[in-house]
């Protein structure tokens, strides 16, 4: 996860860019409105896992079992995070005491650059954008040239792979209005040729394009509109809803 150098809060679980007197929501937080059927399982087999862990469980373990995805996620962002900090230290030329359990990720980057020779533009940006009515920031990890053409990358780590809402974050990113800094100045968004994630896990590495285009009619930032409407419903809208009650009582099973 790209650390971001414009201030943010955290408010229902999602990040929030604090910029020029706003609050604008992130595009990872926005990217997570879409349903994710499969955590589900995932969650369950946490669960069990922590309870063939512990052996034998009792009703004081309920929640300690229930807190079991939360902990592995956190362990996995924690990583990350760890990862990105570090491969944004060594693109900008410093010099990293890289700690054990981050030697495989780091040397699936070497192989990486040893094979495509990137030159590396930018690094752990912020840019601030918006769909229709509705403001947004987010931080891209990289924007590279390869052979004359001009890329914007993702770092990921997660162990189940590249997943396609990845497409729906960079194309945020990139059909943004504009990077901003935390001085306060800003400049637009540079064109952006192709679209990639290099995936780096401690055993292997992947370098994947994505079908995206620096379009504001491009289907992947259509969808991420809609979700960033969704974002506010969910953060704001459905509270209004519902209006007053006009009529309430109790039913009855007796016969009448």
């Amino acid at each position: 996860m790209t650390t971001p150098k414009i201030p943010t809060i955290h408010r229902n679980d999602s990040r929030l860019y604090v910029w020029d007197g706003g609050e604008y929501p992130g595009v990872t937080s926005v990217v997570g409105m879409l349903p994710k059927p499969a955590l589900q399982h995932w969650a369950g087999k946490k669960v069990a896992e922590a309870a063939i862990e512990r052996g034998t469980v009792t009703e004081h373990d309920i929640g300690w079992l229930k807190a079991a995805p939360k902990r592995d996620l956190n362990q996995a962002a924690e990583r990350g995070s760890s990862v990105h900090d570090t491969l944004d230290r060594l693109v900008n030329g410093e010099t990293v005491d890289i700690p054990d359990v981050e030697r495989g990720y780091i040397d699936g980057f070497y192989q990486f650059t040893d094979r495509y020779d990137p030159d590396f533009l930018k690094t752990e940006e912020t840019v601030h954008g918006s769909f229709g009515e509705y403001g947004y920031c987010g931080s891209f990890d990289a924007i590279i040239n390869i052979a004359d053409e001009t890329w914007l990358i993702d770092f990921k780590t997660t162990r189940s792979g590249v997943h396609p809402e990845v497409a729906i974050q960079l194309s945020a990113y990139a059909n943004a209005h504009s990077i901003i800094h935390p001085d306060g100045s800003s400049e637009p968004v540079p064109e952006i040729d192709r679209f990639g994630v290099l995936w780096l896990r401690p055993e292997e590495w992947a370098f994947v394009e994505l079908n995206v285009t620096q379009d504001p009619e491009d289907t992947a930032f259509k969808t991420f509109g809609a979700l960033l409407g969704a974002w506010h419903w969910d953060n704001g809208f459905k509270k209004k809803a519902l209006g007053v009650r006009q009529a309430s009582g109790r039913s009855s099973a007796a016969p009448f």
